[in-house]
């Protein structure tokens, strides 16, 4: 597996890992700002350090995430009122334009709950992140666990992030986040070992409730916007 492939699957584990959630009343939202500090590997097993930074508001979200060693910078803007999200090209002022699947709606008693066995080990070790009271989860695969403290306390950031990022990071997400969204889990760290060795983690940083102005989700001025396989 490629550097590119690699860094595409953390990056859909972790927006994953950001929307497990219960059926929370649909009343409750989080505006402000996320961050978090990440490393994955490349195909050497070299670690590569990166920052994800999260600007959230109402059915609106604005993802950067820094340099992954060669990978340049790249910024993702959803935009769940209009059902599009927006990657945008700072090299060449350009952006593509993808089509959003709907969301899901909390508490639909239509949506389809996993009945396969678990892989997720609820370990009851307790400690705080952030100020947040956490538990230990760990999801074995043969040689590779991963080791998630998740809190209960924040079905605002659940609830909105869900929203907004919609039906399509669901699908890719691993089976064992639905347990985690019937829990009403959170994650704020998580490590993935293989054979002991971490190759992926994942650390919120920073969660700021504030109100984030408008413009960080509209598109830059002068930016073209270009067609996938196009010239």
């Amino acid at each position: 597996m490629n550097q590119t492939n690699r860094h595409s699957q953390y990056r859909l584990l972790l927006a994953a890992s950001l929307i497990v959630v219960l059926a929370w009343p649909v009343r409750a939202q989080f505006e402000g700002l996320v961050e978090s500090q990440n490393i994955t590997t490349d195909d050497e097993g070299k670690p590569l350090k990166f920052t994800i930074t999260m600007w959230i508001k109402s059915d609106r979200m604005r993802v950067e995430t820094g340099q992954i060693g060669t990978t340049p910078p790249s910024t993702m803007i959803y935009r769940a009122d209009m059902k599009i999200v927006w990657m945008l090209n700072d090299e060449d002022h350009s952006y593509f334009e993808i089509l959003q699947s709907p969301t899901a709606v909390a508490g639909d008693t239509d949506a389809k709950l996993t009945s396969s066995p678990s892989s997720l080990v609820r370990t009851k070790r307790k400690k705080n992140i952030l100020g947040y009271p956490c538990e230990l989860y760990i999801v074995r695969d043969g040689d590779q666990a991963t080791e998630i403290w998740g809190t209960r306390a924040l079905p605002g950031l659940m609830m909105t992030t869900t929203r907004v990022l919609g039906e399509e990071n669901e699908k890719d997400a691993p089976a064992w986040t639905e347990e985690l969204r019937q829990l009403g889990v959170f994650t704020l760290s998580a490590r993935t070992k293989i054979s002991g060795k971490v190759v992926e983690a994942q650390d919120i940083s920073k969660i700021e409730a504030q109100s984030v102005d408008e413009g960080k989700f509209e598109l830059p001025q002068g930016y073209k916007k270009q067609v996938i396989g196009g010239n």
